[in-house]
């Protein structure tokens, strides 16, 4: 269970030194830094569940989305998340794992992601089509068509099975909202793929 700073001083306000006992808590293993602030609980939770709650708002996307949706053949050992209005790439490391996140335009943000129960914890995380839109913003601009087709498949290795049975529609809506070359090219891909 993911737990704050103020919610440890709230449960231990009557010790003497709440902020020890936090401390002692920690050197015991009994509670796991997170970030500063915020702790977890279990030491066998999977790290991709404490994504949305270390920096937020977040959902995972990215390269971690693409994997999760076996878009890509690689597994990514970084939780890689969307956010928005951070102004700069955020990466965090703990116990867990490393965790970056990345800003999409805030116009774009709140379309694409879902929210999925594991483990009796919620977790957001991009569609297919989300993800490869979020990791097209990310790379710098590729000009040529033929370049793009190439670096989409043989770059980012995208599964060309999986990318033709993505949902068009989803990709048509979300795509002029990032005024990026890149999801123009995708856009132009998927017209003369259908």
């Amino acid at each position: 269970m993911i737990v704050t700073a103020e919610q440890l001083l709230f449960e231990h306000r009557n010790f003497k030194d709440p902020h020890h006992k936090i401390q002692s808590l920690v050197k015991k293993g009994e509670l796991i830094p997170l970030k500063r602030g915020l702790y977890e609980t279990d030491p066998k939770v999977p790290g991709y569940l404490l994504a949305n709650a270390i920096l937020g708002p977040s959902y995972l996307s990215f390269e971690y989305a693409l994997s999760y949706h076996g878009m890509i053949p690689e597994r990514v050992n970084i939780y890689t998340s969307a956010s928005f209005k951070k102004r700069k790439t955020v990466e965090i490391t703990n116990q867990f794992g490393t965790y970056k996140y990345n800003d999409v335009p805030e116009k774009v943000f709140p379309y694409g992601y879902t929210r999925v129960l594991l483990n009796g914890r919620p977790l957001l995380i991009a569609l297919k089509e989300k993800a490869l839109c979020d990791q097209l913003c990310a790379i710098p601009p590729i000009r040529g068509y033929a370049d793009f087709v190439d670096n989409l498949f043989d770059g980012l290795r995208i599964d060309e099975d999986i990318f033709d049975e993505l949902d068009a529609g989803k990709i048509y809506r979300i795509a002029p909202l990032y005024h990026k070359t890149n999801l123009d090219q995708l856009v132009k891909l998927l017209e003369r793929r259908r």
